[in-house]
């Protein structure tokens, strides 16, 4: 378990989410040519064992109050089942875990991911993937600002579409979203319908680059308001060699809101990646992003995000390696305040943290996770910064 600074994932910073990897990360499309089945069939079981300390569990400006410091203890189990059927696959996998805090009782909650998705392939390179998952978890005190919980519930269903081959190809995509929460943060509930079109080009020498239209409507259903965000945008993947892999994404974003008060926007937004393995033993990833986020606690309308993540992890051998990261991130809130009065427009958050992962055995490994976190606001209302550490074990069977 680790608190998120943020509370959901970019909307339209990832035109391509919904080529998401199976844990939810926006990721790049995969193309059927390079789609693999999947690599362990069958059923498999995972069980998980976390302890967190966490020196400000309630995002207390720790400049002037006193921060409470808990341990959170996460029992986890996952289950997967993957099948061929064919030429086709399908894949069903569960997760339900329980972060029970040792002081705060009253924040224990339940945590639930589950998602069930299959591969439909016809033709030489078509590919259709069905998906649909559910997430259950507490939100974090980073975007409620205040002692009050909040259980989150994220549901989606959605399916993708492409025939990726030398040339040019399709693709398509749509995706439907709900995000409910408790019923003192039901101002932030939304129901979202992304769609995707967009013709894309593959040339081996060149890599694949993809020109697409993405029209998301969001619509904040107690508020009665909705958003609208319009992306057309280039994207282009490339391995420049074995070692090395750059993902970039350039868009020009439109979004207007039924409310004159939350207003429109209208700019650049992108997210580029760049991989490299030239370093024996070392890889280094940088990635920066900008885009929407609709699904937020606190703006009632929508967030212009702008980040960036730097990271490294180096094979110390073959079963240990050691990594550190850097995030900077910074949000500019879109919001009425005669739907809901806040006196935050800005934020800035920022987290540096190094990892260390140990292989005991082929069923059996350890992760240690060290990470400071800092929010500042534009208004100097609910600032705070902490330490979190994790220590966490797995168990495969």
């Amino acid at each position: 378990m680790r608190a998120a600074i943020g509370t959901a994932a970019l909307l339209a910073a990832t035109p391509f989410a919904a080529y998401a990897q199976e844990d939810g990360a926006p990721s790049t499309p995969r193309r059927a040519t390079e789609d693999p089945r999947l690599a362990d069939y069958g059923f498999h079981l995972t069980a998980g064992l976390d302890f967190l300390y966490d020196d400000n569990v309630y995002r207390v400006d720790d400049a002037v109050d006193n921060p409470k410091s808990d341990l959170i203890v996460t029992p986890s189990i996952e289950a997967t089942f993957g099948r061929p059927i064919g030429r086709h696959d399908i894949l069903l996998r569960g997760k339900i875990g329980y972060d029970r805090f040792l002081s705060e009782e009253q924040r224990s909650k339940l945590r639930i991911d589950t998602e069930a998705k299959a591969n439909i392939r016809f033709g030489a390179t078509c590919l259709v993937t069905p998906r649909a998952s559910y997430l259950q978890q507490r939100a974090d005190y980073g975007d409620l600002n205040s002692a009050t919980e909040n259980l989150q519930r994220f549901t989606s269903f959605g399916a993708k579409f492409t025939c990726e081959r030398p040339g040019l190809f399709p693709v398509a995509a749509y995706s439907h979203d709900l995000t409910r929460n408790a019923n003192r943060f039901d101002y932030a509930d939304q129901t979202s319908d992304s769609f995707l079109g967009g013709v894309g080009f593959n040339k081996p020498s060149l890599g694949t680059l993809t020109a697409y239209y993405e029209r998301v409507n969001s619509k904040r259903d107690t508020l009665g308001i909705e958003n609208r965000i319009n992306s057309w945008g280039l994207h282009f993947e490339r391995s420049v060699s074995p070692l090395t892999q750059i993902d970039a994404d350039l868009r020009w974003l439109n979004v207007d809101s039924d409310s004159a008060a939350v207003g429109s926007y209208d700019g650049l937004g992108w997210k580029v990646s760049l991989s490299t393995s030239a370093i024996p033993r070392l890889k280094l990833t940088a990635t920066t992003q900008r885009g929407i986020t609709n699904d937020s606690l606190i703006a009632a309308g929508f967030a212009i995000e702008t980040s960036y993540r730097v990271q490294g992890e180096f094979a110390i051998s073959e079963l240990t390696s050691a990594g550190l990261y850097a995030e900077w991130e910074r949000r500019t809130f879109r919001q009425d305040a005669a739907l809901r009065p806040y006196t935050i427009t800005a934020d800035r958050n920022q987290r540096l943290g190094a990892i260390l992962s140990r292989k005991l055995s082929d069923r059996f490994a350890l992760t240690l996770d060290a990470q400071h976190y800092r929010r500042r606001t534009d208004t100097d209302i609910s600032q705070f910064s902490g330490t979190q550490v994790t220590l966490g074990a797995t168990m495969k069977y």
